[in-house]
């Protein structure tokens, strides 16, 4: 572009920079998964693996079922899209369909898997730099389910405790005493395996 200055001729340029397309919001997917937009499940997928793979590992503390887990949910979204009222509400719902998809496969497995968890990782690896994170483990595994679940909401997918009422699917008030109970077992349990 060419501009006259007291008569001089000055030539701008002026670059037109293209901006990344803005990334959608988790409501914005939802209501384009239900309206069945190709690409809406990938990209819902693709958001959200990384979190529900993290709560999945942490309820089942197997990455092999935890697949499992996670393909049985994406599968139930992508059956289920039309039952959500509030796409608002995605987050917490596509992490209660994980949590029971995960509780299904604990159910399946029964009292086996449960008895491999605590064979596997009831003696840890007391090896330097591993030996607390492995102790750590250990203790997370003999807590009940209930306990695991609640704190794999809040502590390692950190939802508030809006969101984990909603996942969980049971009053606010049950919600802060679940987590209270659950931190003072696995304190109990961690204290304990510490002495032993």
């Amino acid at each position: 572009m060419k501009e006259r200055v007291h008569g001089l001729s000055i030539s701008l340029s002026i670059a037109v920079t293209a901006q990344p397309p803005k990334e959608e919001s988790l409501p914005q997917l939802a209501e384009r998964l239900q309206a069945r937009e190709a690409g809406a499940l990938e990209q819902l997928i693709e958001r959200t693996q990384s979190a529900c793979s993290r709560l999945a590992v942490s309820i089942l503390k197997d990455p092999e079922l935890s697949r499992d887990a996670l393909q049985d949910a994406y599968f139930v979204v992508f059956q289920r899209i039309g039952q959500l009222r509030d796409c608002n509400a995605i987050k917490s719902w596509l992490f209660r369909i994980v949590t029971h998809c995960c509780h299904d496969i604990l159910r399946r497995r029964g009292k086996e898997f449960q008895a491999e968890i605590e064979v596997a990782e009831a003696a840890p690896d007391l090896a330097e730099g591993f030996g607390r994170q492995e102790t750590i483990r250990a203790t997370f595994a003999q807590l009940p389910e209930i306990d695991r679940t609640a704190l794999a909401l809040r502590e390692v997918c950190s939802m508030s405790y809006e969101e984990m009422a909603e996942v969980l699917q049971v009053p606010l008030g049950t919600v802060r005493s679940r987590l209270a109970k659950a931190r003072q077992r696995f304190i109990d349990k961690f204290k304990g395996v510490q002495h032993d």
